[in-house]
Parts: C-alpha cells; sequence; structure tokens
C-alpha cells in the first residue's frame, strides 16, 4: 500500500480520510502542505515507530530493517591508538542520533583486514579491568555500551588492529519515515498489515473528537499488530530443521 494514490484511492492517505470520516480528498484536496496532510503523515509515521518498535522486540534471527533502506545497517568507524571509546554511529541519514535503535554485532579489523568480533563486558568485568589492566595496549577483545558511546577493554594501536575503519558496528535503526510529498513509497514490512499505520493514525486523530471510534480503532490496531509480530517470528521456515548431509539420490 503506497503513502497516497489518489486515482484508486488505495494509499494510506486515503485510507485515514475514509477511517477518519473526512471523506474523498478531505487531506489530499489542496496541497501535501496543508496542515492536515502535514498532520496525518506526522501521524503515520508515529505508528510506523510503533510498528518497527513491536517487530524489533520479536525478531531474533532475521533482523528487521525498512525494506526501503538501500545499504546494509552497519557502519565503520576509525579508531585512534590508545583511545579507548568511540560514539556510536548515526544509523540513517543526517546527524541524528536517535535513529540508532539496537546494537547487534561489533568488530575489530586485524591487520589483514579481517573482522574480529568483539564480545560484550560481563557486569563486573570494566571495574576488574580498569583495576588491573588499564593502560594495556593490543587488540580489543571486549566492549561495553554506555548512552552513545562504546567502550572498548583495550587501547587499539597500530601494530595490533587496522585503525582506518577498523571498528564495525552493526545495528538496527529507524523506519525510513514519510514526507508528505511521497507518492509511491510503501511502509517497509509485510503488505498484509500495511493497514496498521492509517488504523493508527486515524485513531490518533480521533482522540479527542471521537474517543469511542477511536478505541476501537486502536484496539484492532493492538490485535493486527500481535498477528504481525507472530508472523514475523516465523519468517524464516527453516528454523529449528535439522537437515541430514547424506546425497539423497532421485531415481
Amino acid at each position: 500500500m503506497q503513502f497516497s494514490d489518489t486515482t484508486n484511492k488505495n494509499g494510506l492517505i486515503q485510507l485515514c480520510e475514509s477511517l477518519s470520516l473526512l471523506g474523498d480528498t478531505a487531506i489530499t484536496g489542496s496541497s501535501n502542505t496543508n496542515t492536515l496532510f502535514l498532520q496525518f503523515t506526522n501521524y503515520l509515521n508515529m505508528a510506523y515507530h510503533e510498528v518497527f518498535m513491536a517487530l524489533l522486540s520479536v525478531d531474533k534471527t532475521w533482523k528487521v530493517d525498512d525494506f526501503n533502506r538501500t545499504d546494509f545497517p552497519e557502519a565503520p568507524l576509525d579508531m585512534v591508538a590508545s583511545q579507548r571509546d568511540y560514539q556510536l554511529p548515526v544509523a540513517a541519514s543526517g546527524g541524528n542520533m536517535a535513529t540508532l535503535l539496537r546494537v547487534n554485532r561489533i568488530w575489530v579489523l586485524d591487520l589483514n583486514g579481517y573482522r574480529r568480533e568483539l564480545r560484550k563486558m560481563e557486569p563486573l568485568e570494566e571495574l576488574t579491568y580498569a583495576a588491573t589492566n588499564f593502560t594495556a595496549t593490543g587488540f580489543p577483545t571486549a566492549y561495553k555500551l554506555n548512552g552513545q558511546s562504546i567502550y572498548l577493554d583495550i587501547l587499539p594501536t597500530s601494530d595490533y588492529v587496522t585503525l582506518t575503519d577498523g571498528l564495525i558496528i552493526q545495528y538496527q535503526r529507524t523506519p525510513d519515515a514519510f514526507a508528505s510529498t511521497d507518492t509511491t513509497q510503501q511502509p517497509g514490512f509485510m503488505e498484509t498489515y500495511h493497514d496498521l499505520l492509517p488504523l493508527k493514525a486515524s485513531a490518533i486523530y480521533l482522540l479527542p473528537i471521537k474517543p469511542d471510534l477511536s478505541a476501537a480503532y486502536e484496539q484492532r490496531f493492538l490485535t493486527r499488530l500481535e498477528l504481525l509480530k507472530r508472523d514475523y517470528a516465523q519468517k524464516d521456515d527453516n528454523i529449528g530443521q535439522n537437515f541430514s548431509s547424506e546425497i539423497i539420490s532421485f531415481r
């Protein structure tokens, strides 16, 4: 379901017009810069973020990412010799640190450019390490996350690691938000659940006007959201299957 389709009347905005009892072209009738259009674009994005956070809570083996993103969700950072802490990357375009939702894996490049994955520090490990080996240099083996920073257990140096683009962060990020000028962009999750966004957006709009109808939409949204979470948890149908390495001959 695309953002807006004034011809076929089946876009997200058109469904919002119907669900909110506003009528055909009430949102799109004048321009995509009018107040109502901008408000519903914001409501749809609020719903979009809520759906993504729900998917983040159930996603284990197939990491959720907006289908509209064209790059892989990881970023290389330059390391500085004998520097322990680094700012986490911005996960989407612009300078907004809030676009990073979760850190999945972290690697450091060795001198040959091969990745070595770091483990997460145990809760008391940082204190123990600081008391015994705080100035050690070499190849980092573990990390700690603190706010918007990552903290390495061992000070990296050029004798052990590749400093340029040598710290690689794999992450999960916010969805690619709609702009009021979008037309064909679709929500970046299963199409069979795209109706979740106009349901939630209309519920937000109707809350001070028709609270009973708003509550009904909210309940349907939550019911459908649980179904989406269930289906996302089962997206990889290969999980748990054991395949024999034996070669089977078909005759």
